[in-house]
């Protein structure tokens, strides 16, 4: 699924354009504890959403060290300029939804994206 087709299903807007916006997202994850999420490990390296609430810089980070090309924040919460400029220096796209992250992951999910093949470390 391709970022314009996520955007368009959840109501989003691109906060942070400079990215791969043509990359082909198969998975999401969604989660509000950083530390959930670092214990991911991708199968085939596909590319992943990471759907979460946090608007820190360590949500970055996050996908940097994961190499998630995409991040939704969801909720309609304001992101912070260094939290966009990290982003934006990572060429990590940083999209943002009204919706709740239930509803989110729902819509996706019903559209086709699937759950992340994950397992822990």
């Amino acid at each position: 699924m391709k970022i314009d087709e996520i955007c368009e299903i959840t109501n989003a807007e691109i906060l942070q354009p400079i990215g791969r916006r043509d990359v082909d997202i198969r998975y999401a994850f969604a989660a509000d504890l950083m530390s959930d999420t670092l214990f991911i490990i991708m199968r085939d390296d596909e590319p992943l959403l990471l759907i979460t609430g946090v608007t820190n810089t360590s949500v970055v980070r996050t996908a940097i060290i994961l190499d998630i090309p995409a991040i939704m924040i969801v909720r309609g919460k304001q992101v912070p300029e260094q939290t966009l400029e990290l982003a934006k220096e990572n060429e990590i796209l940083v999209l943002r939804s009204s919706n709740i992250m239930f509803v989110t992951c729902g819509l996706l999910y019903k559209a086709g994206l699937e759950g992340s093949p994950w397992k822990i470390r």
